[in-house]
């Protein structure tokens, strides 16, 4: 059950009766950030069921990503799915649990670039500031088109946004509304103009869990990587009961969920890795990222992936 939050969007039951950020005591729930996106549904439909079978409670806190990647690097979470490019900012204070992803292969839809005018005229750009990981992939993308335009963080609605800015940066639930209204003549995908220019898949987000919370609660933080892949795996193999799921809790139909959730891939395969590796690559060079982080030493070892099993042990 999601927790409540606090007057600054934060959950009031992430912090300790002390006022301190804990890991928690072994029994305790694992606090678990949950992005509020369609594009996580399959990771987390059955991951509360497949954490208990596994002896471990969760309490789901859920929020944009640029929220939970805050709040996981202040202690307030102890496991989410930050941006990628957040994960890379931290990665001294976060463990990577290696074989969840969200990621595409291609076009994703939920990261779009939407302009009034032809790219290559493109000046002024507005930008949804609920991930950084599409601010960077943006920025290093428009590095590859030749473009240096103006950003922005977005303030006022569509149609203020359309009057001052050529362009606007969406991502989530609101960048498949406006991509399905047909609001912008012109639209980017970003996941497929980043493959078209590398490749590779790109990785928007990763399974990261707190450094402290592996050391005082290992068996937690691998329950917590095995019941993703559990949920993601239960949800591959029905998908037309997933999207039927999905869609009775966001504004959008069976049989579009189906297509979307084809679209997107959640495992962290070293074609993935490599992806990840080449998109902090050129954001060092891009100036978003001050140097590349050492994905061998920040991974979690003590999770293979592979276990699916109750465990008996937090």
């Amino acid at each position: 059950m999601a927790t409540s939050p606090t007057p600054d969007g934060r959950p009031a039951a992430a912090v300790s009766a002390s006022g301190r950020p804990e890991p928690g005591a072994a029994g305790t729930p694992v606090r678990v950030g949950r992005i509020e996106f369609v594009n996580c549904f399959p990771l987390y439909h059955h991951f509360e069921a497949e954490l208990a079978r596994r002896g471990v409670a969760a309490a789901i806190v859920e929020g944009y990503p640029a929220q939970l990647n805050e709040m996981l690097v202040d202690g307030l979470l102890d496991v989410a799915l930050p941006s990628s490019i957040a994960f890379a900012r931290d990665a001294g204070e976060l463990a990577l649990l290696p074989q969840v992803s969200i990621s595409s292969f291609g076009a994703v839809d939920s990261v779009q670039l939407f302009t009034r005018v032809p790219l290559r005229e493109v000046r002024r750009i507005a930008l949804s500031e609920k991930s950084a990981t599409s601010i960077a992939l943006l920025k290093v993308l428009c590095r590859e088109w030749g473009l240096d335009p103006d950003f922005a963080p977005r303030r006022g609605s569509l149609a203020e946004v359309l009057a001052d800015f050529d362009g606007l940066l969406l991502i989530g639930d609101e960048a498949l509304y406006v991509l399905r209204a047909e609001v912008y003549p012109y639209h980017c995908d970003l996941g497929e103009e980043w493959r078209a220019v590398t490749g590779l898949p790109m990785v928007f987000a990763v399974c990261a869990v707190r450094r402290e919370f592996t050391a005082a609660r290992p068996a937690a933080a691998a329950a917590v990587g095995a019941a993703l892949l559990a949920s993601r795996d239960e949800c591959a193999a029905h998908p037309d009961a997933t999207a039927a799921a999905a869609a009775q809790r966001y504004d959008f139909s069976q049989r579009y969920l189906v297509e979307y959730f084809d679209k997107l891939k959640f495992e962290f395969t070293p074609e993935y890795r490599a992806g990840l590796e080449e998109f902090y690559r050129r954001a060092v060079v891009a100036g978003e990222l001050a140097a590349t982080p050492d994905l061998a030493a920040a991974t979690f070892a003590g999770w293979a992936g592979t276990d699916h099993s109750p465990s008996t042990s937090d």
